[in-house]
């Protein structure tokens, strides 16, 4: 499985391997024999990086993870391969005089709808979920703004490039 790992300015691509029941971590073309353990009854994990231990605590938020250990604190959010996909292209945002209008990247159903017009958001509040092959995508806010118009209502079934929300 890959996923994107976002920590400040930086993004890693990472990918889980399994052979023979062992687990292998992929980074930035390295791969790292992995054990990851929960110590129970707290925050805590310990990580086994080809043979070097690594111990750290883990809060998830909405939209990030926060990691705490012996390099520091980092927030951190992490996508999915398709998540990040649909993301990062740019058909998903148009522009027109100030006005972004978030489109559908894929067709679905909406399932819910978080905003309405004259809603202020920060960049990466969730706009709505999006339902797609049965799987539920967070559609996200690419800047901060205030939502201008919400161009659908949940369960409603949408084609890819449908206008969703408008944010000025």
């Amino acid at each position: 499985m890959k996923y994107y790992a976002r920590a400040g300015d930086k993004e890693y691509e990472c990918t889980l391997q399994a052979e023979n029941g062992r687990l292998f971590v992929v980074v930035g073309g390295q791969r790292f024999r992995a054990d990851l353990r929960h110590i129970p009854s707290s925050h805590a994990y310990s990580l086994l990086l080809d043979g070097k231990s690594y111990e750290f605590t883990l809060h998830e938020a909405e939209d990030e993870i926060e990691l705490s250990g012996g390099a520091g604190l980092f927030h951190v959010q992490v996508e999915d391969a398709r998540t990040h996909a649909a993301r990062a292209k740019t058909a998903g945002v148009r522009e027109i005089g100030g006005v972004r209008t978030i489109r559908a990247v894929m067709p679905g159903i909406v399932r819910e709808v978080r905003v309405q017009a004259g809603a202020e958001v920060a960049k990466g509040d969730a706009l709505l979920i999006l339902e797609a092959m049965k799987m539920q995508n967070e559609i996200r806010a690419d800047h901060a703004g205030t939502v201008k118009c919400v161009h659908v209502t949940a369960e409603e079934t949408v084609d890819k490039g449908a206008k969703l929300v408008d944010i000025e």
